[in-house]
């Protein structure tokens, strides 16, 4: 599968900002796990802020593996080829 330049059209802005560092990340340090940025602003953002990262990885365009307990160790992983 390959990743494109630019978001897809439709994505929430939480949505789009979140896969653009993907992409960003990937870019400039292909070799290096790409850990979930902390989310910036208030708390009560923080639900939306994972709600973006599921439906990231509902339309196939991540994967994150969430081995640990706080978000900012999950990793953001290219998603499954089929």
């Amino acid at each position: 599968m390959t990743l494109t330049a630019t978001p897809p059209i439709g994505l929430s802005i939480n949505q789009r900002n979140l896969y653009m560092y993907f992409l960003n990340h990937k870019k400039k340090y292909s070799n290096t796990p790409c850990y979930v940025p902390r989310c910036s602003g208030q708390n009560s953002r923080l639900e939306q802020y994972l709600n973006a990262l599921n439906k990231l990885e509902q339309y196939g365009l991540i994967r994150v593996d969430r081995s640990t307990d706080n978000y900012t160790g999950w990793i953001i992983l290219n998603p499954k080829s089929t």
